[in-house]
């Protein structure tokens, strides 16, 4: 049996707790004060121990081994991966190192030809 590191009641201890609690001399409050849990983690474990069932369940996230979680987490891995490549042919490459680019704006650049903006031009 494989138990977390961070377990607060054994599966022995957990009898214990049903067998002092099954006497009916023992409360829920000094049951949860003599193993040094919370009252709620007593009132789950007697929940559990009238199922018979006296050892910790398995923590272990079944989901991520179905085969729609692996095709989901593929879809999700392909569409970083499309994003990625697009981002990078929307940058320029160039052929060596050094290489000038040059590009047709259509805009026209803010400032030329112009005093404070207005539009007349500058009188040389």
């Amino acid at each position: 049996m494989n138990m977390h590191k961070r377990i607060r009641l054994t599966p022995l201890d957990r009898q214990e707790v049903w067998r002092l609690y099954q006497t009916r001399c023992w409360k829920v409050t000094q049951l949860a004060e003599h193993f040094r849990v919370s009252r709620p983690t007593i009132y789950n474990v007697l929940k559990r121990a009238r199922l018979q069932e006296f050892v910790p369940r398995d923590s272990t996230n079944q989901r991520f081994k179905t085969i729609q979680y692996g095709l989901k987490r593929l879809a999700k891995v392909e569409q970083v991966i499309q994003g990625r490549l697009k981002r990078e042919a929307r940058r320029y490459n160039k052929s060596y190192p050094g290489e000038l680019v040059h590009f047709d704006d259509p805009r026209v650049a803010v400032g030329v030809g112009r005093v404070d903006g207005v539009g007349a031009r500058a009188e040389a």
